[in-house]
C-alpha cells in the first residue's frame, strides 16, 4: 500500500496502532467485553502495527476466556470446555439468571452418576419392574392350581311350616318350627383337566421370562438414552462457548470497523454490516442459552429428577471415545448381538408361550377327573345342647294295651355326615365346534408370534449394520471437520489482516467469521456424534452397561 504524503502516513500509523492497543469503546453494544490477558493472546491474529502493545484489550478471535481449547498435539480431537462467564452471556430477563434461566439451582453430574440414577429412577424401568412382579405372581397363581381346593361352608336357617312330603307314606304333614344349620368342609382335587393346568403354568413361566427380557431391553434403551442426552448437554455447553466466542469476535470486528471509519478507511456500510453480524450472533447466543437449558430439562425428565434444578455436566472435555474395538467386524458384532439382544430372547419366550395356548384350548375336549371328600354337619345348634321330646307309647296289660307318653332327651347339636368319591365329566360345548375354533385360532396366533420373532431378528440385524456404518462415518467426519476448522481459522486471520491493510472487504471478514463458527460447531458435533454412535452400537450388541459406557478403552465383545 502506498501513501501519498507523510501526513497521511502519520495519520494511519496511530490508527493502526489503536487497533491493537487502544481500549475498546462499544457505543452501540450493551454486552460487556471480557478482558483478555496479554500472555494468552495469539500474535498471529494481530495486526502488523504495534504488535507488542501492553494495553491490548480488544477481543480477538482466539480469546481464551470464551473459546474451545484444542490439544496441541492433535488439534480439535479434544475440546476442552470452560464454564461460561455470566458477563459473557446475554440477560434475557432482568429477573432470570442468564445461565440458569428458569432453574432455581444447579447440580453437577457425571456420566456415571447419570447412568446410575437412570437405572434407579427412570420411570420406564420401574414400570417394567412392576410388570415383572405381576408376571411372577401370575406364575405363583398357576402353580397353585396343582394343589387341591378346600371347600368350607356354613348355612343357618329357620324352618317353620307343615310341608307335604310325597314320600311320607301318607302320614300327617311334618311340622317344622326349629332352626337348621348346615355346615361343610371338604377337599376337591382335579386329577386331570386335559393338560390345562400344566400348560397354563408353562405359559406363565414363558411370559415371566419374556417380561424379564423386556425389562433388560428397557434398561438398555434407558442407558443409551441417558448417554445420548448427557452428550447432548455436553454438546450444548460447547456450542454455548462457541457462540460466546462468535459474539466476542463480532464485537471486536465492529469496534475495528468504527475505528477504521473514523480514519477514513472504512465506510458506513461496513459498520452497519458488522452491527448486523453482531445482532445475528447475539440472537444465536440467546437461542443457544435456551437450548442448553432445554437439554438439561430433557436429561432431568429422563432421570425423573426435579426439573427446576439445572444439571451441569462434570465432564468438560469432549474427545472421541471408542467403546467397540476398531478391528471388530460387522459379522462378529452381529453374531454377538444375536446371542445377547434381550429383544430376541423376549420374542422367543412370547412365541413359546403362544404355542402353549393351543394345548390349553384343546383341554375342554378331554375329560376331567375330580376326586373329592367332604364332611357335612346337620343340626339345630353348634353347641352341645339337647331338648326333651314326648313320644306316645303303648303298654300291654292284662286287661289290654294302655297308651301313655314317654319322655327322652334328643340332641340338638349338629351331627357329621361323611362323603368320599370321584367324578368324571366330559362335555362338548356346541358339539365341540367352539373348542375346535379356539384351537385353530391359537395355532395361528402361534405362527404370528413366530413371524414377530423373525421380524425382530431382521430389525436387530438392520440396527447393528446401520450403527456400524454410522460409527465409521462419524469417525471419518471428525478428521474432515478438523481440517475445515483449520482452514476457516486461517481464512478469518487473513481476511482480518487484509481488511486492516485496506486490501480486503468487510463482507469477506463476516463470511470468514460465519465459516469458522460453523466449522467449530461441526467439529464439536462430529465428536459427540461419534461417541453417541459408539454407545448406539454397544446398545445394539446387547452388551451395554454402566461400566462399558464409562470405560476409557474398548472392551472385548465376544
Amino acid at each position: 500500500m502506498q501513501f501519498k504524503s507523510k501526513a497521511s502516513l502519520a495519520l494511519i500509523i496511530p490508527l493502526l496502532a489503536s487497533l491493537n492497543g487502544a481500549p475498546a469503546v462499544y457505543s452501540q453494544v450493551s454486552m460487556p467485553q471480557p478482558s483478555v490477558s496479554k500472555a494468552a493472546a495469539d500474535p498471529s491474529l494481530r495486526g502488523p502495527i504495534n504488535p507488542g502493545s501492553k494495553n491490548d484489550n480488544n477481543t480477538r478471535l482466539d480469546s481464551p476466556e470464551n473459546r474451545i481449547e484444542e490439544d496441541s498435539s492433535n488439534p480439535f480431537d479434544r475440546i476442552e470446555i470452560e464454564a461460561p462467564k455470566l458477563q459473557a452471556l446475554i440477560t434475557i430477563s432482568k429477573s432470570l439468571d442468564p445461565l440458569l434461566l428458569d432453574a432455581s439451582s444447579s447440580k453437577v453430574v457425571s456420566l456415571r452418576d447419570t447412568l446410575l440414577t437412570a437405572m434407579n429412577k427412570n420411570l420406564d424401568i420401574r414400570i417394567r419392574q412392576y410388570e415383572v412382579n405381576s408376571r411372577n405372581w401370575s406364575l405363583v397363581s398357576s402353580y397353585g392350581k396343582f394343589l387341591p381346593n378346600i371347600n368350607l361352608s356354613y348355612r343357618w336357617q329357620y324352618l317353620l311350616g307343615r310341608p307335604n312330603i310325597p314320600f311320607n307314606g301318607g302320614a300327617d304333614p311334618i311340622k317344622f318350627q326349629t332352626p337348621l344349620i348346615l355346615t361343610g368342609a371338604g377337599v376337591t382335587y382335579y386329577a386331570y383337566r386335559g393338560g390345562k393346568i400344566l400348560y397354563g403354568a408353562l405359559q406363565s413361566k414363558n411370559n415371566l421370562k419374556a417380561a424379564r427380557y423386556q425389562e433388560k431391553a428397557t434398561l438398555s434403551d434407558t442407558l443409551f438414552s441417558a448417554t445420548q442426552k448427557y452428550c447432548d448437554l455436553v454438546l450444548s455447553e460447547a456450542l454455548l462457548q462457541i457462540r460466546v466466542s462468535a459474539v466476542d469476535t463480532s464485537i471486536a470486528q465492529l469496534e475495528l470497523n468504527k475505528n477504521l471509519l473514523q480514519g477514513g478507511r472504512a465506510t458506513r456500510l461496513d459498520v452497519l454490516q458488522a452491527e448486523t453480524q453482531l445482532s445475528s450472533d447475539r440472537q444465536r447466543l440467546i437461542d443457544q442459552q435456551i437450548n442448553r437449558r432445554t437439554a438439561a430439562i430433557a436429561l432431568a425428565e429422563l432421570l425423573d429428577q426435579d426439573q427446576g434444578v439445572d444439571l451441569v455436566p462434570q465432564n468438560r472435555l469432549i474427545e472421541r471415545v471408542r467403546l467397540i474395538p476398531e478391528n471388530a467386524q460387522a459379522g462378529q458384532i452381529l453374531k454377538v448381538a444375536i446371542e445377547n439382544r434381550p429383544e430376541l430372547k423376549q420374542y422367543r419366550e412370547l412365541w413359546l408361550a403362544s404355542k402353549k395356548s393351543a394345548h390349553i384350548a384343546a383341554a375342554p375336549l378331554q375329560p376331567s377327573v375330580q376326586v373329592f371328600g367332604n364332611i357335612y354337619g346337620v343340626g339345630e345348634t353348634l353347641s352341645n345342647s339337647s331338648r326333651t321330646k314326648l313320644a306316645p307309647i303303648s303298654l300291654a296289660t292284662a286287661s289290654g294295651s294302655v297308651s301313655t307318653v314317654a319322655t327322652r332327651q334328643v340332641s340338638r347339636q349338629i351331627g357329621p355326615l361323611y362323603t368320599l368319591g370321584y367324578s368324571i365329566n366330559w362335555n362338548f360345548e356346541g358339539l365341540g365346534i367352539s373348542d375346535l375354533g379356539n384351537i385353530q385360532s391359537a395355532k395361528y396366533q402361534s405362527r404370528e408370534s413366530m413371524l414377530e420373532l423373525n421380524k425382530q431378528l431382521n430389525k436387530v440385524t438392520s440396527e447393528v449394520r446401520q450403527s456400524y456404518l454410522k460409527s465409521l462415518s462419524t469417525y471419518r467426519k471428525i478428521d474432515e471437520t478438523r481440517a475445515k476448522v483449520a482452514s476457516a481459522s486461517e481464512e478469518l486471520r487473513l481476511a482480518q489482516m487484509r481488511f486492516q491493510y485496506g486490501v480486503g472487504k468487510n463482507i469477506d471478514v463476516l463470511k470468514a467469521q460465519e465459516d469458522r463458527t460453523t466449522a467449530l460447531i461441526e467439529n464439536a458435533q462430529a465428536l459427540i456424534a461419534f461417541n453417541v454412535a459408539q454407545a448406539q452400537l454397544l446398545r445394539d450388541t446387547g452388551l451395554i452397561s454402566v461400566d462399558r459406557l464409562t470405560s476409557r478403552a474398548p472392551q472385548r465383545i465376544d
